[in-house]
């Protein structure tokens, strides 16, 4: 289309005509920096003013185009003659800012494209890192139960051997002790018939001495038998209240314990009470013979210097060489 335009005879149309010259020479061939803020702005600006007189231009010819259709007929090819020296500057701006938007969105689209891969590689990333460390959790914890079954196992077939053990131990030094009893009783009594002939004929008197010495004995052995049943009761209570005191403790910690610190907790409980029950059973027997001992040691000593009596003595000495 030429730049030198012929004026409308159309009086409506003359305005907006009249202006083309001025925008052409200010818009057409212009490159507005639509990459920018501000360009984007001018670029704007620019065609809205260039739209407004296109808008101007098609009221005035539809207002035209409503006398007469042949006049319409003119009215439409003059306006579309002068729209299209419109479009020749209005359309290459308008151009302009479509590709810079469509740039602009398709760089929106694709930064939040690139984003949401981020995020889900991250979320598959942070996925598998857990699904790993709970895989390794379960391994170690497998791992533990074997171990701590394996040490239950282990300390329940020590706990069973030690108290078989010492249940011999204890059977057999009960039976030698009761066989010593035995001998000893048996020995005692055999003397005892003998010497009692002897000691009818002694006079009343020292019959008299004699009952008064055995009860004195007898007292003595039973305030020493009394004492000995109190103070083995009383280390029992201590004992017991001790193992009380202390589980009591290790209830409280295995409150705040997990399941396998409980196991191990309970494992050396059922080990510390096997080893008391044992060490109880073993001191009950050696407070036996002991007793025992004293007895004989007893009576050595308050008739060992008396001549009716050496024969028993010779057979305590005996004994106790043996």
């Amino acid at each position: 289309m030429s730049d030198i335009y012929l004026m409308s005879d159309i009086v409506s149309y003359q305005a907006t005509e009249a202006v083309i010259a001025d925008l052409t020479a200010r818009f057409k061939g212009l490159v507005f920096e639509v990459t920018t803020p501000e360009g984007m702005i001018d670029a704007k600006a620019g065609y809205k003013e260039i739209n407004g007189h296109s808008t101007t231009l098609e009221k005035a010819r539809v207002k035209e185009k409503a006398d007469s259709l042949a006049y319409g007929r003119r009215v439409d090819s003059e306006a579309a003659r002068i729209a299209e020296g419109l479009d020749a500057l209005r359309l290459p701006i308008k151009l302009q800012i479509e590709t810079e938007t469509k740039r602009e969105l398709r760089e929106r689209e694709a930064a939040v494209a690139a984003e949401t891969a981020r995020i889900v590689a991250e979320a598959e990333a942070k996925k598998a890192a857990e699904e790993k460390v709970m895989a390794d959790a379960r391994a170690d914890i497998a791992r533990q139960q074997s171990e701590i079954a394996a040490a239950q196992k282990a300390a329940a077939d020590k706990i069973e051997a030690d108290g078989r053990a010492a249940r011999e131990k204890i059977e057999a030094e009960e039976r030698v002790a009761r066989r010593a009893r035995e001998e000893a009783d048996r020995k005692a009594r055999a003397e005892r018939e003998a010497e009692e002939a002897k000691i009818k004929a002694a006079n009343d008197a020292e019959e008299s001495r004699l009952r008064a010495e055995r009860a004195k004995i007898d007292a003595a052995a039973r305030e020493l038998a009394e004492a000995q049943r109190k103070a083995k009761d009383e280390a029992y209570a201590k004992a017991a209240a001790e193992r009380r005191a202390e589980e009591d403790v290790k209830r409280a910690k295995r409150v705040e314990a997990d399941r396998l610190e409980k196991v191990a907790a309970d494992a050396e409980r059922l080990i510390a009470e096997a080893k008391a029950a044992n060490e109880a059973a073993a001191q009950q027997s050696r407070d036996e013979l002991l007793g025992a001992e004293q007895m004989l040691a007893t009576f050595r000593t308050h008739y060992g210097h008396m001549p009716e009596f050496a024969s028993v003595v010779a057979a305590i000495n005996a004994l106790e060489a043996a």
